[in-house]
C-alpha cells in the first residue's frame, strides 16, 4: 500500500473509532478527488489527507492546500452531492488531516491524535493534526 493510502487509512480508523462512518475513500469524478467522505454527528465531512515524511518542505502538507486545491475539492463535493441527493440536506464541512509517516526506528515526538503501524513495512503513521472546518465552500 502506498504512503497516501496508508495516511488515509489512519484517518479513516480514527474517525471510525470516534463514532463516524466512512462513506467513500478516494471518491473521483471528472478531474477531482476527495480522499475521504464521512458522516460524523450528522455532519457530512469532506476530508483532505496530507501524508508526509518528517523532512518535508510544505509544512506537513498544509502549504499544498492552496485556494485552487480548495476550490477543486469544493466543486468535487458539489458533484458528489448531485450524485448522492439523499445526502444533500446534511450540513457539510471541509476538513484537513495531517499525517506523518516515519521509520519505526524513530521515537514518536509529541502527542499524536492517533497512530498506526503498517505491518508490511513496520513504518509508523501518526495523525498529527485534524483541522475541522479548515476551509469554507465559498
Amino acid at each position: 500500500m502506498n504512503t497516501g493510502k496508508l495516511g488515509e487509512e489512519v484517518v479513516a480508523q480514527w474517525i471510525s473509532e470516534r463514532g463516524g462512518e466512512i462513506l467513500e475513500r478516494r471518491w473521483r469524478w471528472q478531474r477531482g478527488e476527495i480522499d475521504l467522505i464521512a458522516i460524523d454527528r450528522d455532519t457530512l465531512l469532506f476530508i483532505e489527507v496530507k501524508t508526509r515524511n518528517k523532512s518535508n518542505l510544505d509544512a506537513d502538507g498544509l502549504l499544498a492546500i492552496t485556494p485552487q486545491k480548495q476550490a477543486k475539492i469544493v466543486s468535487t463535493a458539489q458533484l458528489f452531492l448531485v450524485k448522492h441527493p439523499h445526502l444533500a440536506d446534511y450540513p457539510c464541512r471541509f476538513d484537513v488531516a495531517i499525517v506523518r509517516h516515519q521509520p519505526p526506528t524513530r521515537a514518536i515526538v509529541g502527542n499524536p491524535l492517533f497512530s498506526m503501524t503498517d505491518f508490511d513495512s513496520g513504518e509508523c503513521l501518526l495523525l498529527l493534526d485534524y483541522l475541522a472546518g479548515a476551509f469554507d465552500a465559498g
